[in-house]
């Protein structure tokens, strides 16, 4: 953990962080060193990993499946998705 985060990402360049919130997400972009434009705030906020630094951003992070991101995402909003359902 770093900074009380610990980084999560999958093999399609997603980055998020738990605990999941979007306020931790960009200071995990500010630890990271990721610009605001690699920032997705649709239905399943996250970073992209920017090209290039895959190698370096990779190594801290714990590597899961993009299930695995977008049920972290969904746990962390549930009302969220609960409306999106309805």
């Amino acid at each position: 953990m770093r900074g009380g985060l610990s980084y999560v990402c999958d093999n399609r360049r997603h980055l998020i962080c738990v605990p999941y919130s979007v306020l931790n997400l960009h200071e995990m972009a500010r630890q990271l060193d990721i610009k605001r434009c690699w920032f997705h705030a649709g239905r399943h906020p996250h970073y992209d990993i920017p090209k290039g630094r895959e190698d370096e951003i990779m190594a801290r992070c714990v590597v899961v499946s993009p299930k695995e991101i977008t049920r972290t995402i969904q746990a962390a909003m549930p009302d969220l998705f609960a409306k999106a359902t309805t």
